[in-house]
């Protein structure tokens, strides 16, 4: 029986740019790029959940705005729900510090990155129904 983990991503923007980040070597999916954000732990909210891991990954104070969509992806051993919402930076500037890197990035630049499963997914579906 495959786990089953519930995780959240923020959209952040910056001007025309978009925040994502390099995970680190050791995770699952190391090195490959996605938007920022994590699981959900138990007896959290989603919107608990979407702050509290741009904290801990970018030290960011954030303004959860809207859902923008939830996602499913699974291999052979994981079963995820992503919930995507659109986000602001509240307060602070990005850090890496539960990340390997992290960057601003148009379209074009996110065409071009190395991104996990699902943001590939996450990253189709912005390029085809939301206008950037």
């Amino acid at each position: 029986m495959k786990k089953e983990v519930d995780v959240v991503a923020a959209l952040i923007k910056n001007g025309d740019k978009f925040l994502l980040c390099q995970r680190n070597e050791q995770d699952r999916y190391g090195l490959l790029w996605e938007f920022p954000g994590g699981a959900v732990e138990k007896n959290e909210s989603l919107t608990e959940a979407i702050e509290r891991e741009i904290k801990e990954e970018l030290d960011l104070e954030i303004e959860v705005h809207n859902l923008i969509r939830e996602f499913s992806d699974e291999d052979p051993t994981l079963k995820i729900k992503i919930f995507l919402f659109r986000c602001s930076i509240k307060e602070g500037r990005p850090f890496a510090k539960d990340c390997k890197a992290f960057g601003f990035f148009d379209p074009l630049q996110i065409k071009k990155l190395s991104l996990a499963p699902a943001d590939k997914k996450i990253f189709m579906y912005l390029n085809k129904f939301l206008k950037w």
